[in-house]
C-alpha cells in the first residue's frame, strides 16, 4: 500500500531516468542555463562533483533513433553524512512534475542507507508546488540579516583567546566542532571547509589553551561581505568567543574597504540572533524555508 506523502511516479517515466555521467556534462550545463525551473545549491562545490554518483540522475527524451536530449536532472549529495541536500534540480517545462517525480523516485530508491535526511533549501517559489507531493515536509527556516557599517559592540572574551588565520591542517578539528555544534543538515565536512577556505576572503580560527574552539569564514562581492559561517564549540559557548570572532571579521572587512555585511542564520537559533542584534544586524525580511525528506519514516 502506498504511504501518504511518499514519492510516487509513473513506472514508464522512470525508464527515461538514468545515472548522470561525465559524458553528460555539456548537456547538463546547457540545461542549467536554459531550464524553465532551476535549483542549484552546491555550497562550496560545483554540480559536477556529484556526476557519476547514484544521487545524480538525468531525465532524457529520445530525439531520434539513437539521439537523446536532457529534459531534467536531479542531484542529491551529502557532505558530510548522514544528511544530504538537493544540490541540483532542473526541468525544462512548467508541466514537468511527473518527470521530476520519476527522477526523485529513482534517487530515493538508490539512496545510500547512511543518509537519514534529504533537505531542500527553497530559494524560489516553484518547488513549493511539488515538495509535499514528493514526500517532503517543512523542517526549518533560514533568515537573512544585514548590517550597514562596521561598528562593533563591546564584548569580553576568555583570557588567552587567540584569533588568527586558520591553518589547513586544523580543518579536520573544525569539522569535529561542526559535528558537535549542529544537527546533521547544517554541518560541513573537512573537505567542504577546505573548499570554503580556498574561496573565502577571510577564515579565522579561535584558539584557547592550544585547542581550536571556534571559527568564522567570510566571502565578499559587490562592495560588501557575507559572513558565511561562524561556529563555536558547544562546551565554550557563552564566553564571548563568538563576539570576538565577529569583531575580528568586521575589522577584516574594514581593512578591505567593505562597508556592509550580510549573513544567514536559522530562525530557531535565538542565541546567534541575540549576538548579531547586539552588533547591529537587522532582519532584511528575506526568509528561506527548508523542506526535508526522512527515508526511515517512509
Amino acid at each position: 500500500m502506498q504511504m501518504a506523502n511518499s514519492p510516487t511516479s509513473d513506472p514508464l517515466l522512470r525508464q527515461n531516468v538514468r545515472r548522470a555521467t561525465a559524458a553528460d556534462a555539456g548537456k547538463l550545463q546547457w540545461l542549467m542555463r536554459n531550464g524553465v525551473y532551476v535549483h542549484v545549491h552546491v555550497d562550496w562545490h560545483v554540480p559536477g562533483d556529484w556526476l557519476g554518483t547514484l544521487g545524480f540522475v538525468v531525465y532524457t527524451r529520445h530525439t531520434g533513433r539513437s539521439d537523446e536530449s536532457a529534459a531534467g536532472c536531479l542531484a542529491v549529495g551529502a557532505d558530510p553524512l548522514p544528511a544530504a541536500w538537493v544540490r541540483v534540480a532542473v526541468v525544462d517545462s512548467v508541466a514537468a512534475f511527473e518527470p521530476c517525480a520519476a527522477m526523485w523516485a529513482v534517487v530515493v530508491a538508490g539512496l545510500d542507507p547512511a543518509i537519514e535526511e534529504i533537505a531542500w533549501f527553497v530559494t524560489d517559489n516553484w518547488p513549493l508546488h511539488w515538495l509535499d507531493r514528493l514526500g517532503l515536509e517543512p523542517s526549518s527556516t533560514v533568515l537573512t540579516l544585514q548590517k550597514e557599517g562596521l561598528s562593533m559592540a563591546p564584548y569580553m572574551s576568555p583570557r588567552g583567546l587567540d584569533i588568527r588565520p586558520v591553518l589547513v591542517e586544523e580543518l579536520p578539528a573544525l569539522a569535529e566542532i561542526e559535528a558537535a555544534a549542529f544537527e546533521p543538515r547544517w554541518r560541513h565536512s573537512a573537505q567542504s571547509l577546505y573548499l570554503a577556505w580556498r574561496q573565502s576572503i577571510s577564515f579565522d580560527v579561535a584558539v584557547l589553551d592550544g585547542q581550536p574552539v571556534g571559527f568564522q569564514f567570510s566571502t565578499g562581492g559587490g562592495g560588501g561581505a557575507h559572513l558565511a559561517r561562524m561556529t563555536v564549540s558547544p562546551e565554550q559557548q557563552g564566553q564571548g568567543i563568538g563576539a570576538a570572532l565577529l569583531a575580528r571579521a568586521l575589522d577584516g572587512y574594514g581593512r578591505r574597504k567593505l562597508r556592509h555585511v550580510t549573513l544567514n542564520t536559522q530562525a530557531d537559533n535565538l542565541a546567534s540572533q541575540r549576538l548579531y542584534s547586539r552588533f547591529g544586524f537587522a532582519p532584511t525580511g528575506q526568509k528561506y524555508p527548508v523542506w526535508s525528506y526522512y527515508p526511515s519514516e517512509r
